[in-house]
């Protein structure tokens, strides 16, 4: 069901970190992709297509959607479950699925502005993922530390920035969560602080620990304190969630948007790996795309020996 935070302060911090919960693996894979690399945005024949402006560190889903990553320029971006969504009827607009609607702001992007005014052009429409639809939203930020949530309702595209964007769930939609906060204590209500796993209570403990974290003096501690609140906002393994059943966490990850360092822990390991794209990008555009699987229980730390070059499945 997934979470995403974001942490900016002056003097060039700007970090996201995240979860990817649900109810199976997504059986990841840790992408360096380089500028250049022709897309469509659906297998028809009315989808957008493009060229990758920027290099990027991503992290697929099953070889077939990208789940979120970071690109050369410092913007970051996130796909997060949302079932109140409701994709647009055909309008003439060039068509992006769903799946690779993270990538189409990666590869295209180099700014939150920029993905908002782009995504006016396209018409973002369900691609589904061996067989199953995928409500989704996006949550973008970049390295000045502005951050939006899009998401597509029935009654049409909604688009949160700054502030409000700073932390996102799932259900119900963003504006919903935000006005669910005012009923807690620590935001002018007489709630205590919730310790469920559900989306709102996520929402409600990421918002509160963001808004409580120290003072971070550096992009590490940044990333260290951001990775702890997502972990406060994880889902352990064998966590009932009424109705769905039990949806974990998978994995963790955090970005420095400013500095192109990608960190990944999978739930199912001691250790964490992470890649840089600066010094990766020149490899990627020499070799073509680099791959290696960060959920590996012997991997650990800096992943460019563990890199190889593979064919995109998608």
């Amino acid at each position: 069901m997934c979470s995403r935070i974001v942490i900016q302060r002056p003097g060039g911090i700007a970090v996201a970190c995240r979860t990817v919960d649900w109810v199976v693996s997504d059986e990841p894979r840790l992408w360096v992709l380089p500028p250049g690399v022709e897309r469509r945005g659906t297998p028809g024949d009315d989808c957008l297509r493009w060229t990758s402006r920027h290099a990027s560190v991503v992290v697929s889903g099953w070889d077939l959607l990208t789940s979120e990553g970071v690109n050369d320029a410092g913007l970051g971006a996130h796909l997060l479950y949302l079932d109140d969504t409701a994709w647009e009827p055909d309008d003439g607009r060039p068509v992006v699925g769903n799946t690779m609607w993270a990538q189409w702001a990666l590869d295209t992007c180099a700014s939150v502005a920029e993905v908002v005014d782009s995504f006016r052009g396209i018409r973002v429409v369900d691609v589904p993922a061996r067989g199953q639809s995928l409500p989704l939203h996006l949550a973008v930020e970049d390295r000045t530390g502005d951050a939006a949530v899009i998401e597509v309702l029935p009654e049409g595209p909604v688009i949160q920035r700054g502030d409000a964007a700073r932390v996102v769930t799932n259900e119900p939609p963003l504006d919903a969560q935000l006005a669910n906060l005012r009923r807690y204590a620590a935001y002018g209500g007489d709630l205590p602080l919730p310790g469920d796993v559900d989306p709102i209570s996520r929402f409600v403990r990421g918002r509160y620990f963001l808004d409580h974290l120290p003072e971070p003096a550096t992009a590490e501690q940044a990333l260290a304190g951001g990775v702890g609140v997502v972990r406060a906002m994880s889902v352990p393994f064998g966590a009932p969630s009424e109705p769905f059943g039990t949806y974990p966490t998978w994995w963790i990850s955090g970005m420095d948007l400013v500095s192109g360092t990608y960190v990944f822990h999978s739930t199912l390991s001691p250790f964490a790996v992470w890649a840089e794209l600066p010094s990766l990008r020149a490899r990627a555009l020499a070799e073509g795309p680099l791959a290696m699987d960060p959920a590996d229980p012997a991997s650990a730390g800096d992943v460019a020996p563990l890199l190889g070059a593979v064919p995109l499945p998608y």
